[in-house]
């Protein structure tokens, strides 16, 4: 049985496309960022992006550091955040640091009048998706469960954005434990 292995010529295309993507969020931001600069950065044509991509979008959602995101922003067990009084919940600590470690790229995606849909799609990542296991946990089936959801998940899209706006004063431990409270002491997830 013969391994089938990758073309190099596409692992060469994709790397140098995720390489341009970094080089021009760092350099210019979300604004320079079309298809066409891309292209001519990385040093490849329009035919071979469309190839393996849909638009930027779906570019940006394949590279290892958004990958990373995914994996940082996992849902979590709603009870066993509650069983953490008084510390800092480690996946949101996890999350934090991920966010930190990465904070030019996030905070350009983040807070530089992106586009809506890369906007909505971040904010359903480190907010939204958090919570998915929190309806069963908490609400079960009930009407309630996907306005609690997006409750925190708009909640926690805020703390994100505000921490980068104010250039994260607070290192991700800190801002880990605060929005661990936030969650905590909510009047609304108390029944």
């Amino acid at each position: 049985m013969t391994e089938a292995h990758p073309d190099i010529r596409v692992i060469r295309s994709l790397a140098l496309m995720e390489q341009a993507l970094l080089r021009i969020l760092k350099e210019e931001g979300i604004k320079g960022l079309t298809v066409k600069h891309l292209c001519k950065t990385a040093g490849i044509n329009r035919g071979t992006f469309y190839l393996h991509y849909r638009d930027i979008f779906h570019l940006i959602e394949e590279t290892a550091f958004f990958q990373g995101l995914l994996g940082a922003f996992e849902p979590f067990d709603y009870q066993d955040l509650m069983n953490h009084p008084d510390q800092a919940y480690p996946p949101l600590i996890k999350a934090f640091q991920y966010l930190h470690l990465h904070a030019a790229l996030f905070k350009t995606l983040i807070c530089s009048g992106a586009p809506a849909e890369l906007r909505e799609r971040l904010q359903y990542l480190t907010g939204t998706r958090m919570y998915e296991n929190f309806k069963k946990s908490v609400y079960g089936k009930s009407e309630s469960a996907d306005y609690a959801v997006a409750y925190l998940g708009n909640a926690q899209f805020g703390v994100i954005q505000h921490w980068f706006m104010t250039d994260r004063a607070l290192p991700p431990e800190d801002i880990a434990r605060l929005l661990t409270q936030f969650i905590r002491k909510s009047s609304y997830l108390v029944e």
